[in-house]
Order: structure tokens, then C-alpha cells, then sequence
């Protein structure tokens, strides 16, 4: 028996949100990894107990969608996108200080669309291995502490934290469910999730 959960990925063009998806599913990096165009899932399936969990990633294209499609086939669009969304992650590039900036105007979007105390979110610092950084760790821990949601450093070139903000996620969406208790996320959880070994080929919607 098998069950699904969604989780989106949120945030500026060109901050690896692919990369980061890569990484989870393939557990590879790549230079070349071409630009999301509109929308893209992709599945991983892990095992918790005796039962398998299909983790569906929605990875989108930053402004793509505001910009070439024009605001108001973005506002039909977008309610497709959000639907059954049960967990986000905002990502922005520690390279580039305007995408730490529109992490704002990215979560007044999400409040539009779904109630936010419905779904779990993290915030993620994506190219943090990168010396030349345009913010700061004190910075992003700031911001994820004005909104109240946990904060993760990640590398999609290294694979740094990028298992477990994810893992974070399933995690908290399996908490709201009622599938495990508050009480046995950390190290513990991290054993009982694990690959299964199947994943779907990219699709693509809109």
C-alpha cells in the first residue's frame, strides 16, 4: 500500500531548486542542468514500516510564469499548482541578495493560496558552498525565526543538508497526518525513511 505527499518548491529563478530536486532523487549534480520552464514534479519513493510513502516534488520556474505568461494566466495557473499542497520549501541563493529578498513577496503568494497553518515549511539556503556569499547565516536564521519555520544551509553541489530538509518535510506532513508522533522525528525517523529504490521519470504540468 502506498500513499503520497506533496511538497513545493518555492523561489527566484536560477537559486538551484532543480539542482536541490536532483540531488534528493538522484543524488547527483550537474553543471549543465537545463532551466525549468513552467512546472515540473518529480517522485522519489521511500519506505516507512511496511508501507511505501511516494514523495511528489513540484518544482517551479521563479518568475517564469509572471513574466512570459503575463499576471493573469499566472493567477489561473497557479491554484493548479498549489492544490493538495501539504508542505514548501523556500529556497533562495546565499549568492544572490535580491532572491533572499523575494522570499517575502514568495510567501504573501502562499498566503493567497492555502492556509499556511495547514502545510509545513522550511527555509533553505541553497549554494552554501560558495565563499563569496551576499548573505549571511545570521541572516537567513533571522528571517526563518521572524516566520517561525526552520532553517536549512544546503549544497545541491555537495549534497550538504539537502536529505535532511526534505526528510524535515515528510517528516512534518507525517505529524499532521497523525502517522508519527511529535515526539519521534530526529535521528530516529531519518532510519525508519528510507529509499525504496523506485522513482518515476520527470513530468511536467502547465
Amino acid at each position: 500500500m502506498s500513499e503520497k505527499v506533496k511538497i513545493l518548491m518555492l523561489g527566484e529563478g536560477a537559486v538551484g531548486k532543480s539542482s536541490l530536486l536532483n540531488r534528493y532523487v538522484d543524488e547527483k549534480f550537474s553543471e549543465n542542468i537545463q532551466a525549468t520552464l513552467g512546472v515540473e514534479y518529480r517522485q522519489k519513493i521511500l519506505t516507512q514500516g511496511e508501507k511505501q510513502l511516494i514523495v511528489q516534488v513540484w518544482d517551479t520556474a521563479g518568475n517564469y510564469w509572471v513574466q512570459c505568461l503575463g499576471q493573469e494566466r499566472f493567477r489561473v495557473i497557479t491554484p493548479i499548482f498549489y492544490r493538495n499542497a501539504q508542505a514548501v520549501s523556500l529556497v533562495y541563493s546565499v549568492v544572490d541578495k535580491n532572491s533572499f529578498q523575494q522570499v517575502q513577496t514568495w510567501i504573501d503568494n502562499l498566503k493567497d493560496q492555502i492556509d499556511c497553518e495547514q502545510v509545513s515549511i522550511v527555509l533553505v539556503a541553497n549554494k552554501c558552498d560558495i565563499a563569496q556569499r551576499e548573505v549571511t547565516t545570521l541572516e537567513g536564521q533571522q528571517l526563518a525565526q521572524k516566520y517561525q519555520i526552520k532553517y536549512f544551509e544546503c549544497s545541491a553541489r555537495t549534497g550538504a543538508q539537502v536529505k535532511e530538509m526534505y526528510t524535515e518535510l515528510v517528516q512534518q506532513i507525517l505529524i499532521r497526518r497523525g502517522q508519527i508522533n511529535s515526539s519521534q522525528g530526529g535521528e530516529k525517523n531519518q532510519q525508519n525513511i528510507q529509499l525504496d529504490g523506485g522513482e518515476t521519470q520527470p513530468q511536467k504540468c502547465c
